[in-house]
């Protein structure tokens, strides 16, 4: 079995457990099975289906069993287990994997009792304040210290055996709670074994693993705690289908509701979550997809006279201008340290396509250095950085490492890409850093963002940029579930349910998906919300612009006649009821309620051109016509307006006002659905000459073919019999058309 299908079929069985269908999940496992080269999974499967078949004969049976729930969902938790299980023995054996061959290397490594997790730790704390000391004093003996490549080798070791090691046992629980416990480790060491932590929760779930992230969280150390929540935040997304078979989860959850502290903290890493992802991709949609569907859907006439476009307000986007400025109005969403680096923040930043290309080094070959937090003292950075002809750097390697506005795995490219520029150079780029890193410097004064709820916000901000650098950038990313490729709206998991209930942090987080485009999680958020508010107006009228931005008018309508009962933004409201009127193919409630707007707004261009727009798609086009000369009047530098006027006089037979008013467009722009109307006015004038040059020139024009003109021509074929020309001599002229154009070809 491929590693592709090994993940598929993973997934499918998940999928069913998920969804309560445990026999379709059986039969996909037991399929798995035959490809492991041990019986023992087929024989968990076989213990496991024996205690459901008995469930199903007790439940069908009139038996009562009161713990039946229970049970019942303890056999979920290990059937999913037996999955996870299954398909990392599978992954190893498909031996297709590089990180999957590790694996295999690390578990016989463990089988063999060749790990003495004891000794490592060991290795890496002792004597570890004495060693600072002697350090400092220049003095390095080789009996009371390890190596600096001995410790990095001790870092790349451990970051291995908590990220592969697929369910903890007790050697594994006693390594990490004395990493987190002990004082001897600095904090760069227990924030890289975290993030080990995390990898491995999410490469293979377990509940100890995140029992295991609480604590570190819990511990409160500066660094560390703020990429424990990260983790937990990932996990309880991840696994929101699984969490709630684990009862002493959901009372740890229950346990931090409502904390206010945490909430903050939870809002701020979903929206720098966010910013990491690619955006606007509902507008990408919206331009790409749903509009030109839309337009494939109007009828022909409407395209020819372009009247979408006749009004250069775009009404269709604009926002209610009551709404409140909620990133200008909430520092909380947008402090300084945001709007400093803005464009690095965001998932496409200049930084990481700055230094997405100096990954290259040797550093960056251990995984565990991708996570590994800046700290100056760094060997590696020591052994880059010296010689005397790099002293004056190690002031701005001091800086850097306390710098908001780069990650840490940018600082390490930078640092390591410095011995290879030539001084001269060097020397230019350091004095445009340093008047970067003084304007940094400026910027911290601010007592805002001395606070350390805006340092825990840039701490999220560099480590999620960290670990969205190693899912699109290492050489093995293929290998890896990319947890940025899932839509992470985390405030659908129970997780965030559990414990957010500040209905302003809820309202943020709708309002950062509303401001980036993101239509669709905005439409879930509000919504969440409504439920909560009473009827509150403003959430009820931007959950209908999202539907409306998203191109589903009927729930937009809905949801704009909800707020038309309210007396504020009626204006606003009464236009987009219309609005959604016209696309969804009603003319009269759209003409309804323009008419409605024109009471506000007599002199509104927009509600004038509708209102005719309106008219005219009821075929009033008497009427159309004295709102599309009001527009000209009003907006006499509007040439678009004279497309519909030519067509509506040319339908009611004013083939005067037609043929000038057409000839003014094309003395502006060439249009060949223009020379058509052209056409069709001289020959209703009985000028036939001038008819088929007109229909001549339609054919020849550079924005259409031949048979564009012809399905254009042959659409206005009721137009021109209602005006006395017969369905024969329609036929005969578009032949003589193409016989013309043929001739002069």
């Amino acid at each position: 079995m491929t590693f592709k299908k090994i993940i598929e079929n993973y997934k499918k069985a998940s999928g069913f457990i998920a969804n309560r269908e445990l026999g379709f999940a059986f039969d996909v496992l037991y399929n798995m099975a035959k490809e492991a080269e041990s019986d023992y999974f087929n024989i968990q499967l076989d213990k496991h289906k024996e205690t459901y078949t008995n469930i199903l004969n007790h439940a069908f049976n009139g038996v009562d069993d009161p713990k039946r729930e229970e049970i019942y969902q303890r056999l979920l938790r290990s059937v999913l287990e037996v999955g996870d299980q299954l398909r990392e023995h599978l992954l190893v054996r498909s031996g297709s994997s590089s990180i999957y061959k590790t694996k295999w290397k690390l578990e016989q490594e463990i089988v063999s009792n060749k790990i003495d997790y004891q000794g490592l730790i060991e290795k890496l704390t002792v004597d570890q304040k004495l060693d600072d000391l002697l350090r400092d004093a220049n003095i390095r003996p080789e009996d009371q210290q390890v190596s600096e490549e001995e410790r990095s080798e001790l870092h790349s070791k451990l970051f291995r055996i908590i990220w592969l090691t697929d369910k903890y046992g007790e050697a594994e629980y006693n390594l990490l709670e004395t990493i987190n416990d002990s004082e001897k480790l600095p904090w760069y060491e227990k924030s890289l074994f975290v993030s080990a932590l995390t990898l491995s929760v999410l490469r293979c779930f377990d509940s100890g693993k995140i029992e295991l992230l609480f604590s570190f969280y819990e511990k409160g150390e500066e660094q560390v705690w703020h990429r424990a929540l990260v983790g937990l935040l990932f996990t309880f997304y991840k696994y929101d289908d699984r969490i709630d078979l684990y009862p002493s989860l959901m009372d740890k959850l229950d346990a931090y509701r409502g904390n206010e502290e945490l909430e903050r903290n939870i809002e701020a890493i979903i929206i720098q979550t966010l910013k990491s992802k690619e955006t606007e991709e509902i507008t990408k949609k919206w331009e790409e997809e749903i509009l030109p569907e839309i337009l494939k859907m109007r009828p022909n006439i409407e395209k020819k006279l372009d009247l979408e476009n006749i009004v250069s307000e775009k009404f269709f986007e604009d926002k209610n201008p009551d709404w409140e400025k909620v990133f200008e109005d909430s520092p909380d969403l947008l402090d300084k340290i945001q709007e400093f680096s803005k464009m690095q923040m965001e998932g496409s930043d200049v930084f990481m396509s700055a230094f997405g290309r100096l990954k290259h080094f040797s550093f960056f070959k251990r995984i565990s250095n991708w996570f590994i937090p800046f700290y100056k003292e760094n060997p590696d950075i020591e052994s880059a950085l010296s010689g005397d002809e790099n002293h004056d750097l190690y002031p701005l390697v001091e800086k850097l490492e306390s710098s908001h506005f780069m990650c840490n795995s940018d600082k390490y490219s930078f640092c390591l890409n410095l011995q290879y520029i030539p001084n001269e150079q060097k020397n230019n780029m350091m004095q445009l850093f340093n008047e970067e890193m003084k304007q940094m410097d400026e910027i911290g004064q601010d007592e805002e963002l001395l606070n350390d709820f805006a340092r825990s916000k840039s701490i999220y901000t560099q480590y999620l940029q960290d670990i969205y650098r190693f899912f699109k950038l290492h050489p093995l990313k293929k290998e890896i579930e990319d947890i940025f490729d899932f839509k992470l709206d985390i405030y659908n998991t129970k997780f965030y349910n559990h414990i957010v209930e500040n209905k302003k942090i809820r309202r943020n987080v709708a309002e950062f998906y509303f401001e980036r485009g993101r239509f669709d999680q905005a439409v879930e958020v509000f919504k969440n919300l409504e439920e909560r508010t009473q009827n509150e107006v403003e959430v009820i009228e931007k959950i209908a612009y999202s539907y409306q931005r998203m191109g589903d008018y009927q729930q937009a309508l809905d949801y704009y006649l909800k707020a038309e009962l309210y007396d504020s933004n009626k204006t606003w409201v009464t236009k987009k009821i219309a609005l959604c009127y016209r696309y969804l193919d009603n003319p009269e409630k759209a003409l309804e309620y323009y008419q409605q707007a024109e009471n506000y707004e007599p002199d509104n261009l927009y509600v004038q051109a509708f209102i005719g727009h309106s008219l005219f798609q009821l075929k009033r086009y008497e009427e159309a016509l004295k709102y599309y000369f009001k527009v000209e009047y009003l907006a006499p530098e509007n040439t678009k307006i004279r497309r519909p006027i030519a067509w509506c006089s040319f339908v009611l037979g004013k083939y005067e006002t037609a043929e000038n008013y057409l000839h003014k467009l094309l003395e502006q722009e060439s249009n060949y659905f223009d020379y058509i109307t052209l056409g069709h006015v001289y020959w209703c004038m009985d000028n036939i000459e001038k008819a088929q040059e007109s229909y001549k020139n339609a054919a020849i024009h550079e924005d259409s073919s031949f048979e564009q003109f012809a399905e254009a021509f042959l659409d206005d074929r009721k137009y021109l019999e209602h005006r006395g020309i017969n369905s024969l001599e329609v036929n005969l002229m578009l032949d003589r058309v193409k016989f013309s154009v043929q001739e002069s070809s």
